[in-house]
């Protein structure tokens, strides 16, 4: 290995014996075409114009405006840990200038990143730690960033930064369209668990007041988008098991997954927009997995497994609201006219 690294250091490949020639980013091999290591070199930033010609500097950087982690507003001096400067060709700064920027660095790096950013930079620190809480991914938080700093560059005056923030996040997951989203209820909860008075009211408030400012073509979720969700929160309640054992049922609790998924997507595709009439469809998707609870049960003849408790419980919906849609609405097309 030492010899290879000799011949590597005098340009002479180790392999064919051929001249070693430097491309941008690797040291090749010019006669059998080996990638004999890689060149990191240094990168050079610049502060101007980008009709300035320079050979050594061809990169051009201005302040960071990376919306989903707003630490990254403005930049850094050099590596967080450096100890010495050095300057665009890679020269040590002399010693005067080492020590002011090393005064800089210690003293206003965290305010110059930050100057005039300040409620920005607040409220996309909650942000990210909302979006972690709530397990949004990566495009959620993303879009969630863009919305506000839509809305802020069009309004003069915002009411409530936080509130806001709270409805870019809802917005953003209606938008996203991924099989588990977020109601605003769950929003304004994990936004009160940081410390925030934030509650459903609010977030409605400035839906209707800063909507007109983003895309107008989102259309509403239905019960098919919470579905697995649900059912997942309610295969995952602690007595499941237990509850299985005592009503004498066997199956795993991935069975009886599957079985409840089958049965609510034929419940729901037998219910018209006119049956749903315009209820709120994450309290209907609860109501239905009861109901296909108690279908299975007949159709398997045996003892149904839950309760409208049990549901409510799993789901973080009201008791009540799963009996009234069940009595009203599902109990009436269903148990007399079977599936």
């Amino acid at each position: 290995m030492k010899r290879e690294d000799s011949e590597l250091n005098k340009g002479i490949c180790p392999e064919c014996r051929g001249n070693v020639i430097f491309t941008s980013f690797e040291k090749i091999c010019e006669g059998c075409g080996l990638v004999l290591d890689e060149i990191y070199g240094r990168s050079s930033y610049l502060f101007n114009n980008n009709q300035q010609k320079n050979v050594l500097c061809k990169q051009y950087v201005a302040l960071g405006e990376r919306t989903n982690f707003i630490g990254g507003l403005g930049t850094y001096i050099d590596y967080e840990n450096s100890k010495y400067f050095k300057d665009k060709s890679g020269k040590l700064l002399p010693a005067s200038e080492q020590r002011l920027f090393k005064r800089l660095k210690q003293n206003y790096a965290q305010f110059i990143r930050i100057k005039n950013h300040e409620t920005e930079y607040r409220v996309f620190n909650i942000l990210n730690k909302i979006s972690t809480y709530l397990n949004l991914n990566m495009n959620i938080r993303k879009n969630a960033a863009y919305f506000y700093k839509k809305i802020t560059k069009n309004e003069k005056r915002v009411i409530n930064n936080i509130s806001l923030i709270a409805f870019c996040i809802f917005y953003a997951t209606r938008k996203e369209f991924h099989n588990a989203p977020v109601t605003i209820t769950e929003i304004s909860e994990a936004f009160q668990n940081f410390g925030h008075r934030v509650n459903p009211r609010l977030i409605l408030r400035d839906g209707i007041k800063y909507k007109t400012h983003l895309t107008k073509n989102s259309s509403p979720h239905n019960c098919e988008d919470y579905l697995a969700r649900l059912i997942n929160n309610v295969i995952n309640h602690k007595i499941i098991k237990n509850r299985m054992k005592k009503k004498g049922v066997f199956w795993s609790p991935k069975e009886l997954e599957d079985h409840l998924t089958i049965m609510s997507r034929k419940i729901l595709k037998k219910l018209t927009s006119w049956n749903r009439g315009g209820r709120n469809p994450f309290i209907l998707t609860g109501a239905v997995i009861y109901l296909a609870d108690k279908l299975i049960a007949e159709e398997q003849n045996q003892k149904s497994i839950l309760t409208q408790k049990i549901i409510s419980e799993a789901t973080k919906i009201a008791e009540y609201s799963i009996r009234d849609h069940y009595v009203n609405l599902l109990k009436p097309l269903f148990i007399k006219d079977k599936i």
